[in-house]
């Protein structure tokens, strides 16, 4: 199902308020992952690891009272930490999403289409599921989500979500950081396309790359047939704890990815609010 659909492109304005309907109490969840030097990496020697570094600090020579100011140098892919995957991210082969080469799109400064700074603010509803706590808390490593596990969490997908999948494995998060990153459960292809089918226009998961890893094969993942096929961007490294402990099955959902020109991917800190 290659082409120029993009899943985002569902979303309307009455999905927006939609979504704003489900704000009652005015609590606010927050989703993301601090970004820092324990951050998850990615699995080791895959991705730029975080690094910072002073690029300005005051001086303690300077008079009492004289303007001075701090700075740093951050550098590290955006691919680490609480993220989400651009259309750009993944090809199958050397075919990207729209059907054209990756050499044909690249340059030296990102690619020349579906770079972050197309992608648009993300305001909509989310579904929450819970698959952990209807399966086993925390799912194993390899465990592959299926459909009849998301229905089994009684969760309606309504067309214009965004679809939270929890799967307990962030609890390794700052914990045992190489576990975290090496083995995971994830969300099946088949699954994945079946909450497509429902409506769904992005995919968001506690996890550091959707899918069980490591792939089962390599031709067949659900990053190719979201980002490649159907054009559904993938949140990774979600912290969906308190929405599960609190068993919040919808909320209104905020995601603001960076507009970085030609970038595969940005970091990002939804939130949920009810």
């Amino acid at each position: 199902m290659a082409g120029e659909t993009y899943a985002l492109d569902r979303v309307a304005p009455s999905h927006v308020l939609s979504a704003a309907g489900l704000v009652g109490q005015g609590r606010v969840y927050d989703l993301g992952l601090v970004l820092g030097a324990d951050v998850p990496q990615g699995v080791e020697g895959e991705f730029h690891p975080y690094t910072f570094r002073w690029t300005h600090l005051p001086d303690p020579a300077v008079a009492p009272g004289e303007y001075q100011y701090s700075a740093e140098a951050i550098t590290c892919t955006p691919h680490i930490g609480t993220h989400i995957d651009g259309l750009a991210h993944v090809a199958s082969g050397s075919t990207m999403h729209g059907g054209a080469s990756v050499d044909e799109l690249r340059t030296d400064w990102g690619f020349r289409r579906y770079g972050m700074e197309t992608v648009p603010p993300i305001v909509t509803r989310a579904a929450v599921f819970d698959v952990a706590g209807q399966v086993t808390d925390p799912l194993p490593d390899g465990y592959e989500v299926t459909v009849e596990d998301l229905e089994a969490c009684g969760v309606p997908v309504q067309p214009g979500d965004a679809v939270l999948v929890r799967t307990g494995k962030v609890r390794e998060y700052a914990v045992d950081n190489q576990a975290y990153q090496r083995a995971q459960p994830g969300v099946g292809r088949d699954a994945a396309i079946w909450l497509y089918e429902q409506g769904m226009v992005a995919l968001g998961t506690d996890t550091t790359g959707t899918e069980p890893l490591p792939f089962r094969d390599a031709t067949r993942t659900t990053h190719q047939a979201m980002l490649v096929e159907r054009g559904v961007h993938l949140i990774e490294n979600l912290y969906l704890e308190e929405l599960a402990a609190d068993a919040v099955p919808a909320a209104m959902f905020v995601c603001l990815p960076l507009r970085i020109a030609g970038a595969t991917g940005s970091w990002v800190r939804p939130v949920a609010i009810v």
